[in-house]
C-alpha cells in the first residue's frame, strides 16, 4: 500500500497538482469504508443465525450498528471535514430524536393486564 509520502514523490514526479492527490486518498478512504461496512451487514447477517443467548445477538447488532452509523455520519455525511458547530449541531438533533422515540415508546407500551407498562417500572406509591 502506498503511504503518503510515496504519494508525495510520485505526485512530485509526475508534476500531478497536490488537490488530485488528495482527492484521490479520499476516493480510496470512502472505497474501504464501503468494504468495511459490507462486511460489517455481513457479520450482522450471520450473528442472526448463529444459536447463541438472544441477548449477546442482540448486544453484537446495536454495536455493530453503531459502529457502521459512526462511519456513516463521519465520513458519507462529512462531519469529519465540517465545523465542529455542525457536528454539536447534528448530535443534539440525534439525542432529542433519541429521548423523543424512548419516550414515545414508554408512554405507549402495554403490559398483558393493559396498564401502561412504564405504571409497572414505577413505585406503586407514585400511582
Amino acid at each position: 500500500m502506498a503511504t503518503t509520502r510515496d504519494m508525495a514523490e510520485t505526485q512530485q514526479k509526475s508534476g500531478t497538482p497536490d488537490y488530485i492527490v488528495e482527492e484521490h486518498k479520499k476516493y480510496f478512504t470512502f472505497f474501504n469504508l464501503s468494504i468495511a461496512l459490507i462486511a460489517i451487514t455481513g457479520v450482522e447477517l450471520v450473528i442472526i443465525y448463529v444459536p447463541v443467548n438472544k441477548w449477546f445477538v442482540l448486544s453484537a447488532l446495536v454495536v455493530l450498528s453503531t459502529v457502521k452509523f459512526i462511519g456513516v455520519i463521519w465520513w458519507f455525511m462529512h462531519l469529519r471535514w465540517d465545523r465542529a458547530l455542525c457536528t454539536i449541531v447534528f448530535l443534539i438533533g440525534l439525542i432529542l430524536a433519541t429521548g423523543t422515540v424512548t419516550a414515545l415508546m414508554l408512554l405507549f407500551s402495554r403490559d398483558p393486564d393493559g396498564a401502561p407498562e412504564i405504571m409497572t417500572l414505577l413505585p406503586p406509591l407514585l400511582w
